[in-house]
């Protein structure tokens, strides 16, 4: 059981809203004296800043690097971290049941974020790969590692989804082959698809932004197949309606499932997320928030529901910390209004896009270059930003991480 069953402030989930939220919570309470306590729980007992993940897939950096253990998080604080995994949540009752009890509270924020959607295509979760957590990204690492190891001959790699995360997977990967596999591993050659299933990658960008992209990926030798929907994946093999594409490596890129409808009734939810209003509370229940990619809302006076990306986990997490603090102080905060500071997509090594709010595009190796800076700024740590600008450097002289310690 958990060392206590009542928490005043219950924080579901370590990600980037989840953790975003506690920490401007926690500042806020001692600020401001307010006797309040945080229970944090998640299934690991760790944050990932998940920006760096395919990095860490591809060996740019150690996976510690883009790590924090919770432990650290709430060292020398009254709050406390709870190992646990959110089974089901009671906002009638107030309570969370989760895998080692109940759990009441007086606010609670849900910040669980959300899954890998295989949209129910045969074999899609059981033969291919995803780099949404440490643990699959650095699963991915280990089985390439192998591949390598074990075999000289083509290898095919087909990256399904051509968002986001799925082009900067892509080009990590093809950066990845172009240097250090081509030198270790010289008698195997890497050929890398993006199945894109619309006819444009990154539809959220202005065209400029696509044609810039398509261009990298051009001279990345990465080949892109739109109009590409997969019916079927297979160990070996991805099926294309009536083609068959021969693959050693599926990553899977290609949506997000909602998570809120597996841990609450379904009366609850709104498309299996948390409908919420201009406060980030739940529209029920004003003392339970909804935070990140399981919040369902809009700004004020708009239709268009909240993007599910880290920038917008962020800013909801600063948000409802400061929300909660001035709720317990009988104070009144503005409504939350989301506006994106911008898009910032590293394609490989040294080139990089950014889309600013008012549609100007820069690329190139300086826009590669400011958004490491701001990925440098953001990760929490003085210490763990040292660490990953020495990994990064020390990449430009040497190799990236290729050693297998899975002991498989």
């Amino acid at each position: 059981m958990p060392e206590k069953t009542k928490a005043d402030i219950l924080i579901l989930g370590a990600g980037i809203g989840g953790y975003a939220a506690f920490k401007n919570l926690a500042k806020e309470l001692k600020e401001n004296n307010i006797d309040k306590k945080i229970t944090l729980i998640d299934a690991n007992n760790y944050f990932t800043f998940t920006p760096l993940l395919h990095e860490v897939a591809s060996g740019s950096i150690e996976p510690g690097h883009a790590t924090i253990p919770l432990q650290e998080l709430v060292y020398g604080t009254s709050h406390q971290y709870i190992k646990t995994t959110v089974e089901k949540i009671f906002p009638e009752k107030n309570k969370v049941q989760t895998s080692i009890g109940d759990i009441e509270y007086e606010y609670c924020v849900i910040a669980v974020g959300s899954g890998v959607n295989y949209y129910g295509i045969k074999g899609a979760a059981e033969f291919s790969y995803s780099v949404r957590t440490l643990r699959s990204a650095m699963q991915l690492r280990s089985s390439i590692i192998k591949k390598l190891e074990s075999c000289d001959r083509e290898l095919d790699i087909n990256v399904v989804g051509g968002g986001f995360t799925g082009i900067e997977v892509a080009g990590q990967v093809a950066s990845l082959a172009q240097h250090d596999i081509k030198k270790l591993y010289p008698k195997t050659k890497i050929n890398i698809s993006i199945i894109q299933a619309t006819d444009k990658l990154a539809p959220q960008l202005p065209p400029k932004a696509q044609e810039k992209i398509i261009a990298q990926l051009n001279k990345l030798k990465i080949k892109i197949l739109f109009n590409a929907k997969v019916t079927e994946v297979k160990a070996s093999e991805i099926l294309l309606g009536k083609e068959t594409i021969n693959s050693d490596f599926t990553i899977w890129c290609a949506g997000v499932e909602n998570l809120a409808g597996y841990m609450m009734d379904a009366s609850y939810c709104e498309r299996d997320r948390i409908p919420v209003n201009n406060f980030l509370q739940h529209k029920m229940y004003a003392n339970l928030y909804g935070v990140g990619d399981i919040a369902c809302g809009s700004n004020k006076d708009e239709t268009t529901t909240y993007p599910q990306i880290g920038e917008v986990a962020e800013s909801q997490g600063l948000y409802v910390g400061q929300h909660l603090a001035y709720t317990l102080m009988k104070k009144t905060l503005p409504p939350f209004h989301f506006r994106s500071q911008g898009t910032l997509m590293p394609i490989g090594d040294n080139y990089g896009i950014i889309v600013f709010p008012n549609g100007f595009v820069l690329s190139g190796f300086i826009a590669w270059w400011i958004r490491r800076t701001v990925y440098i700024i953001f990760v929490p740590g003085f210490l763990r930003k040292l660490k990953i600008i020495l990994d990064w450097t020390l990449n430009l002289f040497g190799f990236r991480y290729t050693v297998d310690i899975s002991g498989d």
